[in-house]
């Protein structure tokens, strides 16, 4: 089909030329919060936070309320890209962060970026619910890495555990007490793989809920999240893909959490996706100042 197009149009003097785009040859920085990153131009963030200078600073305000019970918290950011979670962290509190990454190029700018913080510590993985090697293709390599499993692909990717990550480098503690996973639709994937640290660290959890994502995947994420209330998870916060707050309501409440999850589904709604914040019932009392967090900065004018 290809070669036919090509002729068609070389009858009128024409042809298909395939170049790669100037963008893709350079480097841009960045302002996240009070630190500079540098990223590949084509990364999007790079025009979000331009656009939206505020955008993720609800990870900024959460790690503020949790750090007011918890002031030797350690923050675990899945899914790092190249260090805008932990800009965000360092910008409120000079906090450990340990990171992980999997995709190549984007852990190369993770690598550069951490640089200018200390207490970080930065980890090469790809993350899963088993530890295993899967075949599978991966798109938006390089700033937005989405592994898709198939058995037609040619790529074997080794997938770890993030509970076997922890044990390896003696870091499963108690006072990982922040887990933020954005990995592209994986997210429910790697929470399921990492029970053992939620048992022992009750950590709030910041997840992305995409149903886009997870349904390229056959992920049915919203079972693993309903689940967490067997592990003691009572409170859900919802947010928008823009970060920004929008209720609070029980794990109990499925009919709710439903209806909401099936609003969001990554097609017709005005929410392409959420953010959602998963609160252990041993610490109801941080809702509450989550909530006051965000009803401020809703109050604000924007920068």
């Amino acid at each position: 089909m290809k070669r036919f197009i090509r002729k068609i149009i070389a009858y009128f003097g024409y042809d298909f030329v395939k170049i790669m785009p100037t963008s893709l040859k350079k480097e841009t920085v960045t302002r996240v919060g009070k630190f500079d990153l540098v990223l590949p131009s084509y990364n999007p963030l790079t025009k979000t936070y331009h656009s939206q200078p505020e955008f993720a600073a609800e990870i900024s305000r959460l790690t503020l309320s949790v750090l007011s019970k918890y002031p030797d918290l350690v923050f675990l950011d899945v899914g790092a890209n190249a260090g805008d979670t932990i800009a965000r962290v360092k910008s409120v509190a000079d906090i450990p962060v340990i990171s992980i990454e999997g995709d190549d190029i984007s852990f190369g700018y993770l690598s550069k970026n951490v640089r200018q913080f200390s207490q970080v510590k930065i980890f090469k993985h790809f993350l899963g619910e088993k530890e295993e090697e899967i075949t599978a293709d991966l798109e938006k390599k390089g700033w937005n890495t989405t592994i898709v499993p198939s058995s037609k692909s040619k790529n074997m990717i080794a997938i770890r555990t993030l509970d076997k990550v922890l044990q390896e480098n003696v870091l499963l503690q108690r006072n990982l007490k922040i887990f933020k996973v954005d990995t592209e639709g994986f997210d429910t994937i790697i929470i399921r793989g990492s029970k053992e640290y939620i048992r022992i660290a009750r950590p709030v959890i910041y997840l992305e809920f995409n149903w886009d994502n997870m349904n390229a995947i056959g992920e049915n994420g919203l079972n693993t999240i309903l689940a967490l209330r067997e592990a003691g998870y009572h409170k859900i916060l919802f947010f928008d893909d823009k970060g920004k707050y929008i209720l609070t309501t029980d794990l109990d409440n499925k009919e709710l959490i439903q209806s909401l999850s099936e609003y969001a589904d990554g097609k017709t709604g005005l929410i392409y996706y959420y953010n959602l914040c998963l609160v252990h019932e041993e610490d109801d009392d941080i809702v509450s100042k989550i909530e006051l967090g965000e009803r401020i900065a809703g109050t604000e004018p924007s920068a």
